[in-house]
């Protein structure tokens, strides 16, 4: 290879004007502006990267999942809601006087009218909701219901002057007291009473028992033969006089017969014959003394 050189010359021979240096501290104007711009430029690049990245990663890492969606239940029994107590309003102080009837019917209306009105339940709410929705309404506390006093008339009392177990003896002691200026009654009843069995001898069998009634028919003693405890007897009569039993069983003694009164007690209709209403037992006790005079035998009964 060949080299060239050639000789420099020497600018102020040449006469070309030489370059000043530049002096030291002294910078180009449009260049400085140039470089400031692209910095400007550089940091705002950089700062929507940063923000962006930050929106992308709250986004897609640090945001909360939304909730699974969950399934209808079928709504169980829900208990009855608890509803306040009423509150009690200070009593003051001095005798309480109860409440008169205005009163309750008053606070009553003033109550349900002041009382919300239920609304209906939406088609998703469940039957115990629905329930806790309703409003109680307010109780006026220390109202008592008004109680429908009963009147009870006072007892009447009469004078009762027999009662027979025959009709036809209640009818001939009510004929009685009539004619005497005492009109009477005659009121049907129950009563127990002592029913008085005439019967004759003891027979060792059911065929000396009949044997027996046979001839007790001839003698003027109807009977027939009477099952008493597995023992036949002739039964003559039964009354609920003491004193008709006795007669009976005097006449069979004179026949040579052994007779024998047996009480049995019984549930029966008798007739009471009875007179006059008294107001009180006073009243009562002094016509009964008066009707003791005519031989009348009383006694008082609260009717």
């Amino acid at each position: 290879m060949v080299n060239f050189s050639f000789p420099q010359r020497n600018p102020e021979e040449q006469g070309i004007p030489g370059e000043e240096e530049p002096e030291v501290g002294t910078h180009d104007t449009d260049d400085g502006g140039r470089g400031s711009s692209r910095h400007l430029l550089i940091i705002a690049a950089i700062g929507v990267v940063l923000i962006g990245g930050w929106y992308l990663a709250n986004k897609l890492f640090l945001a909360p999942s939304p909730p699974a969606p969950t399934r209808s239940a079928v709504p169980g029994p829900q208990p009855p809601a608890a509803t306040a107590p009423p509150s009690i309003a200070p009593v003051p102080a001095g005798p309480a006087q109860p409440p008169s009837k205005e009163d309750v019917t008053a606070t009553a209306t003033t109550s349900l009218a002041k009382a919300p009105k239920p609304t209906a339940p939406s088609p998703g709410t469940p039957p115990g909701n629905a329930e806790a929705g309703k409003a109680a309404v307010p109780v006026k506390v220390g109202a008592k219901p008004a109680t429908r006093s009963v009147q009870t008339s006072p007892p009447k009392f009469s004078l009762q002057m027999g009662a027979m177990v025959m009709e036809e003896n209640a009818e001939a002691l009510k004929q009685k007291l009539d004619a005497s200026g005492f009109p009477a009654v005659i009121r049907k009843g129950t009563a127990f009473v002592s029913k008085q069995v005439v019967t004759a001898g003891e027979p060792s069998s059911k065929s000396a028992a009949e044997d027996l009634s046979r001839r007790l028919n001839v003698d003027g003693f109807p009977s027939e033969p009477l099952d008493v405890g597995g023992k036949y007897t002739p039964q003559i009569g039964a009354f609920f006089n003491l004193d008709e039993a006795v007669d009976l069983a005097r006449e069979l003694q004179k026949k040579n017969y052994h007779p024998k009164i047996t009480s049995k007690p019984v549930t029966t209709v008798v007739y009471q014959v009875r007179h006059g209403m008294f107001d009180s037992r006073n009243a009562a006790v002094v016509r009964g003394e008066e009707l003791k005079s005519k031989g009348f035998n009383f006694l008082v009964v609260r009717e």
